[in-house]
């Protein structure tokens, strides 16, 4: 591994499902270890639940208002928060606020550098239906809709 600084204009720019993101390290750079991802949420984006079985996630709140749901647990965030995602435990956040917001999100291990890379190069291709998202998002250790996974 070589060290790596990068700023969020020098992540390589990908758009799934219609959020601005910047991956700012990949599984390859750091060994598998880690993936970083730089993203903008406008008002009244984020994903639904899920829940990756395989890897922990978390989240630094850098600029806006977040509605962040953990488990059973559920807060209004902003500037500075941090939220830890254990495995196995399903989750969903949302920016509630009236600005763009932004989050810094590790993976550990890494690999959702690979999820949203491969969502974001299937949205330019056209090759969006729910079935195709369902399975990619399997192989990339994601689980939706999340109401499945708790039973």
């Amino acid at each position: 591994m070589q060290p790596f600084i990068v700023t969020p204009d020098e992540g390589e720019a990908v758009r799934p499902f219609g959020i601005d993101m910047r991956i700012m390290l990949t599984a390859e750079q750091t060994g598998g270890a880690l993936a970083a991802v730089y993203a903008k949420h406008e008002p009244g984006q984020g994903p639904i639940d899920h829940v990756h079985f395989e890897q922990e996630e978390y989240f630094l709140v850098l600029e806006g208002t977040y509605e962040i749901t953990v488990g059973d647990v559920t807060r209004e965030v902003g500037r500075g928060a941090l939220c830890f995602i254990p495995r196995g435990v399903v989750h969903a956040f949302r920016n509630v606020g009236t600005e763009t917001a932004a989050m810094l999100d590790w993976s550990i291990p890494g690999g959702q550098d690979r999820y949203f890379r491969t969502i974001h190069e299937l949205g330019a291709g056209g090759g969006f239906d729910a079935d195709t998202i369902v399975e990619l998002s399997r192989q990339h250790d994601t689980a939706f809709p999340a109401k499945e996974a708790r039973e």
